[in-house]
């Protein structure tokens, strides 16, 4: 976060001196009201650029095998062209690689899901998913299973038959099965 304020700040002085420079060249004073405005455009529009870029660059350097399931939009009043075009701020990715599964229990898949939000830190959740009916619960490490191999007693979230996440988890496992 720092280093995008201090971009920022950089590229503000940079348009302005720009702006001074090309007016010197031309041989003409610079409006008063021009190098504030200079710095001004060109600092809202870095600023706009990290924004509406950031989901992509962050999603271009994870790993092959770490797959984004689902991403989120939202708007903010305080900057008004988010009502218009709502960027990308968190999404939830799987790693495909850490998906887990009982030999007994095909239907029943534990991922890592990586919950990323921008300003954040990344969350790495472990999640059970029931690939036959929509539902999914937070597991930790010590999930218990019985002598069939299904989880003892977990606490499932019912979830839409088209969830993202689920589909990703479950379409990545039965690749490997």
């Amino acid at each position: 976060m720092i280093w995008n304020l201090i971009g920022t700040l950089v590229l503000g002085v940079a348009a302005a001196a720009v702006t001074l420079v090309l007016f010197r060249v031309l041989g003409r004073p610079a409006p008063r009201w021009l190098l504030p405005a200079a710095a001004g455009v060109a600092m809202l529009g870095f600023h706009i650029w990290t924004d509406y870029s950031w989901f992509r660059r962050t999603t271009a350097e994870l790993p092959g095998h770490v797959v984004v399931a689902e991403s989120y939009a939202s708007s903010n009043p305080l900057q008004p062209w988010t009502l218009v075009v709502p960027r990308i701020d968190r999404f939830s990715a799987v790693d495909t690689r850490r998906i887990r599964h009982h030999p007994d229990v095909p239907d029943m898949a534990m991922a890592v899901v990586y919950l990323v939000a921008r300003w954040n830190p990344t969350i790495e959740a472990n999640q059970l998913y029931d690939c036959a009916t929509p539902r999914r619960a937070d597991v930790g490490l010590d999930l218990q299973v019985d002598a069939e191999g299904r989880p003892v007693d977990p606490d499932w979230v019912t979830l839409p038959a088209d969830d993202p996440v689920r589909l990703a988890v479950c379409d990545a496992s039965r690749g490997r099965s």
